[in-house]
Formats: C-alpha cells, sequence, structure tokens
C-alpha cells in the first residue's frame, strides 16, 4: 500500500499501481491531475507516496490537456478517412485552430464532414488512450507509419534515448502530453469549413463544455496565412526545417531575409498612412505584452521621415492617475492593465488642443514616487507633425474619444508565430511573447524569471479582456514574430527557466523547457541593433543600458 494526499484531503492508502482515474470525485469535470506538481494523465499508475491535485477543464493545464487530446483524435480520424494525406495544425484563429489537409487534390466540404463525423465516432467508441515511453527506434517508426516527415525532422538533432507515446486502438502517435483517460472525455467541438483548410473549434473557459460563438477574425486570419506561405517558400514550416537550415550554415542568411520582411512591411505602413487623402494626426499603435511596439513605433517614425512627415511620440504612460487613484485589482493591488488607471479626460482634452494647433504642459509620470507632475514640458504639433501613440489600450475607442476616426490610423502589432514545432504541434504566440518578455525583464528591469512567470497569467487576462477585443478595428497588422528568434533565445531561456523552483511555477518552467530542447540555438550576433529582437535581448539602438539584477541568477546546466 502507497499513502496519496488529495489536496487539502486527509491522506488516503491505495494500491501500488492504482490509476488516477479511480481517485477522481465523480461530481468534478477532472481532465489531468498534477503528481508531485508535475501534470500527468489520469490512467498515470501511482507507484509511491505523492500528493495529487486534480486539474478541471476550465484550468489552463486543462485547456492544453483537452486542445492537445482533440488534436490526437484529429490526426487519428484523417489517418482512417483519408490514409495519404497530411493533416497540418497551422495556428490559432476565432477560438480554434486553423487546419489544413495536405493532399493531391483541394480538400472540399465533403471532405471536412466526414472528418468530423469519423471524430464523432471516435469519442463515441470512448476508447482508451494510453501513454506510454518508447525508444528512439520505435518512435522513428511510428513517425513514418503516419507519414509525419516533421516530426522525423526533430527527430534528426534529438540525443533523447526515451520517447512519450500516446496509443488508442490501432493508432500511436508520438505526441505533448499528457491527453485524457479516454476519447469520450471530449467536450463538445466542431469542425467548420474554411477554405482552404476548416477550423477546429473548442470550448473556452468561460463556455465550457459549449462551444462559444464563431466570430471570424479575417484580418488576423490573412495576416498568419500571408507568413505562413512565406515561410513555406522559404522551405521552414517547422521547427526541423530550422534546425537544418542553421546546421547547414544559412543562419546569417535566414535573419537577413526576415529582417529584410520585417523592413519591407513597416515601410510599406508609412507609405500607407502618408498616402491617405486626409492625412492621420495620430497612429495608434496596440498589440499585446512584449510584441514589440516600442522598436516598431520607432522604426515606423523612421519610415516616415522618409516620406516626409514628423512623427512626434506621445507616452501613455505620463496619463496615469496618482497611484492612490489607481483601480485595484482582485489582489487589492494597483491594476495599471485596466483603461481606468488612464485620465482619460485630460488625455483627450489635451489631444483635441493639439489639433487645434495649440501648445500643451506635458505631463510627465514618477513611476517610484506613483504620482504625475509637470516640469515645464510643453508639446505642440505642426500641420506635417504626426502623433504616436502606443500601448496596451491604444486600439480602445473610448481611449481617443474626442478625436474623429479619419484623423486616428490604428495598427494591432504581435507576435504571430507562424513557425510550428510539427505538423500537429502550434508554437504558442503566448510562449513566444513570454519567452521574450522573460529576457527583457530579467535584462532591464531586474525582474527574475520565477516574477516574470507569476505575472504572465495576469498579464494574459488583461489581453483577453483590453487588447484583443480591438484588434480587426486595426487599419493595418504587423506580425513582429522572426521566424529564427526561438534559436536565438533558446540558451539564454533556457538557463533562466532552470532557475525556476517555485512550487506551481516550475511545472510551467518545463513544459517550455521542452519545446525549447529540440530547437538548435543561434549565436546573436547575426541580430541587427535595429531588430525588434534586440529589444528582448539587448543591445537596441533604441534601448538604454541594461540594470544590474538585484537577484543574481544562478544559471544550472
Amino acid at each position: 500500500m502507497i499513502k496519496i494526499k488529495l489536496g487539502r484531503d486527509a491522506t488516503r492508502e491505495v494500491k501500488k499501481g492504482t490509476p488516477i482515474t479511480e481517485l477522481v470525485p465523480a461530481d468534478q469535470p477532472v481532465i489531468a491531475a498534477k503528481l508531485e506538481g508535475k501534470l500527468v494523465g489520469l490512467n498515470t499508475p501511482l507507484t509511491e507516496d505523492a500528493k495529487i491535485e486534480f486539474v478541471i477543464a476550465t484550468d489552463p493545464d486543462g485547456l492544453r490537456v483537452h486542445q492537445e487530446s482533440l488534436i490526437f483524435v484529429l490526426t487519428m480520424a484523417a489517418k482512417r478517412t483519408f490514409p495519404e494525406a497530411r493533416p497540418v495544425v497551422e495556428h490559432s484563429t476565432s477560438k480554434g485552430f486553423y487546419c489544413t489537409l495536405r493532399m493531391e487534390r483541394t480538400m472540399e466540404k465533403r471532405d471536412v464532414e466526414l472528418l468530423q463525423a469519423q471524430m464523432l465516432g471516435l469519442v463515441a467508441d470512448d476508447a482508451p488512450i494510453r501513454m506510454k515511453h518508447a525508444s528512439r527506434d520505435q518512435v522513428t517508426a511510428i513517425c513514418k507509419k503516419n507519414n509525419n516527415s516533421s516530426k522525423l525532422a526533430l527527430l534528426e538533432y534529438s540525443d533523447k534515448e526515451s520517447y512519450v507515446i500516446h496509443q488508442c486502438d490501432d493508432f500511436s502517435d508520438w505526441t505533448r502530453g499528457p491527453l485524457v483517460s479516454s476519447t469520450g472525455s471530449l467536450a463538445s467541438f466542431e469542425l467548420r469549413y474554411y477554405p482552404p483548410g476548416f477550423i477546429l473549434h473548442f470550448p473556452t473557459p468561460e463556455s465550457f463544455p459549449e462551444l462559444p460563438p464563431f466570430v471570424e477574425q479575417p484580418k488576423l486570419f490573412l495576416v498568419f496565412h500571408h507568413y505562413e506561405e512565406w515561410g513555406e517558400a522559404l522551405g521552414i514550416s517547422d521547427i526541423g526545417q530550422l534546425n537544418r537550415l542553421i546546421r547547414g550554415g544559412k543562419g546569417l542568411e535566414l535573419v537577413n531575409v526576415a529582417e529584410a520582411l520585417h523592413e519591407k512591411s513597416i515601410a510599406r505602413i508609412a507609405d500607407e498612412i502618408a498616402g491617405t487623402p486626409i492625412l492621420p494626426r495620430m497612429v495608434l499603435i496596440g498589440g499585446p505584452s512584449s510584441a514589440g511596439k516600442t522598436t516598431f513605433a520607432k522604426r515606423l517614425a523612421v519610415h516616415l521621415r522618409v516620406n516626409g512627415l514628423r512623427p512626434q511620440p506621445l507616452s501613455m504612460d505620463d496619463y496615469f492617475f496618482d497611484r492612490s487613484r489607481t483601480p485595484l485589482d482582485e489582489e487589492g493591488k494597483p491594476d495599471f492593465e485596466v483603461l481606468e488607471a488612464v485620465d482619460l479626460e485630460l488625455f483627450n482634452q489635451q489631444l483635441v488642443l493639439l489639433l487645434e494647433g495649440k501648445t500643451i504642459d506635458r505631463p510627465r509620470f514618477d513611476f517610484e514616487r506613483g504620482r504625475r507632475y509637470f516640469d515645464g514640458a510643453t508639446l505642440s504639433l505642426a500641420q506635417d507633425e504626426i502623433l504616436i501613440v502606443e500601448g496596451i489600450h491604444a486600439l480602445n475607442p473610448r481611449l481617443t474619444a474626442a478625436v474623429p476616426k479619419h484623423l486616428k490610423f490604428k495598427i494591432y502589432v504581435s507576435a504571430l508565430t507562424q513557425l510550428n514545432y510539427h505538423d500537429q504541434r502550434i508554437i504558442s504566440t503566448s510562449d513566444t511573447r513570454m519567452l521574450r518578455r522573460m529576457l527583457r525583464d530579467y535584462r532591464y528591469r531586474a525582474h527574475t524569471p520565477t516574477k516574470t512567470l507569476q505575472r504572465w497569467s495576469k498579464v494574459r487576462r488583461g489581453e483577453e479582456r483590453y487588447v484583443f477585443p480591438y484588434q480587426e478595428t486595426a487599419d493595418e497588422m504587423f506580425n513582429s514574430a522572426l521566424i529564427y528568434e526561438l534559436s536565438v533565445m533558446r540558451n539564454k531561456a533556457m538557463k533562466l527557466l532552470h532557475t525556476v523552483r517555485t512550487k506551481g511555477l516550475k511545472a510551467e518552467a518545463e513544459r517550455i523547457i521542452s519545446l525549447l530542447e529540440f530547437v538548435t540555438p543561434m549565436d546573436d550576433a547575426a541580430v541587427p541593433p535595429a531588430s525588434i529582437l534586440r529589444e528582448f535581448i539587448g543591445s537596441s539602438v533604441f534601448r538604454t543600458r541594461p540594470v544590474t539584477p538585484v537577484t543574481p541568477v544562478t544559471h544550472h546546466p
């Protein structure tokens, strides 16, 4: 017998080898568990004394398990329905994943209907999904059987001897785990035909277990699609292909091409602003954390000057209320993420004065003392000058309610990662931005990796509420992701992630490490000083000198 502690409940004794499923409360939507802090599937057998925490489907980890399990069943259904086709999960969109079936002919609506019917049949069968460990040779054989060249490419430079696979009936695959314990554990889903592919639509935390209303995101979709086509033209759609190119000595060439694409996109946006029939007086640059808005704004300003305009930056941070008037979050701490933390009345009053050609007394904000003050600085706006405002709330119409719409040009900036881990696993844009933020926090803000991870969930909640609802209102979208950036960030990020020891965060750090393990590192010497990536890794021409970390990080191997 072994002793198992379930949360705060009393310790229970169970037989060695008992699966976690036998301990799950019948009245809770448990989808996975944490065994001594490590996320595991419910079929995991208990072999020694341990503490178990149940993970419900609406938890971030639970949602990830549900989504990965849906992809597993989708891949299994595709193998049975279209044996020669190659199912690819391309990117996230409209509360789901955009997918394609790569086959010799054009995919039709009927194909999507057949695929969904097969998936629904698998769910109705409630077949068990079992996790096993497999050797490198076994995983290679599985990938060859499934015609998955992207996974085979990942294995080329891996020195691991043991891998996790999942099995259901006669289907096996090398997957990211854990998964649900059986196909019948999956909640509602649908496959929506969305030419040239389809969208795997699944529940959100708010709608679970039902599907949320389908809302199209055409602008975001087209940005993703454009960059994916560009990546395929270069022969780089996944990490395995990126690794081959870097190991083949073509890293510098890739950096130059990726940076040229950024430069071309920024120049095009500047040309569009300058060529409008009525010149906008404000450029509003919004987007989530660590999207690279600051560097983008400064590079855009350079291109606006090329077009004969004179940009004037205006910082939203200087319009914060004094700390004593800042709204409080759920923990009773000042919440600078909400729009109400900004003095909207003063901001709009001064915008109107500037547009009327008048001079304003420009405020400043002292973050150490938490108060706004005036130091005699003024600002006025000439006819050939244009305001540039960047921040997470920049696209919210309430921020600039006093300014007519035709005088505003709105740009949404985000790191829309176009590179996949392999055919059935996307690289989350949130993960990429978190890595950027971790490197920047450590270098410029004296924050430990643990502190970055602790704050990230709050940052993400703020983005869902205050940023993403306005992304489709933008006049232009700029993708700040760089196809090579994971290779440059890899070693730096892994050293920082290995220092995370805090309970509840270590598992998240290990999840990101498992993503980076298969990425071939690349030296950052080739990254240009004006690159958006420099905003996070250092040595940017647009940044000041870094601070010395308050708490030095001990690098673990």
